[in-house]
């Protein structure tokens, strides 16, 4: 037997009447900002393996 969902909907309000652009963020992060996060955070980063390693799973 397949399961059924419920959606509820909380009003009426179509999605073309929302206004999305609202939802655009301000302070977006630039390419540079990432790459310095990222080069920042690569020593917290481990591999898959030595995470299963450290974990004791084969």
């Amino acid at each position: 037997m397949a399961a059924r969902s419920k959606v509820i909907v909380a009003n009426d309000e179509s999605f073309k009447d929302r206004n999305f652009a609202a939802l655009d963020e301000e302070d977006e992060s630039t390419a540079e900002e990432l790459h310095a996060l990222i080069e920042r955070e690569t020593g917290d980063f481990i591999s898959l393996d030595e995470y299963l390693k450290r974990r004791g799973i084969e």
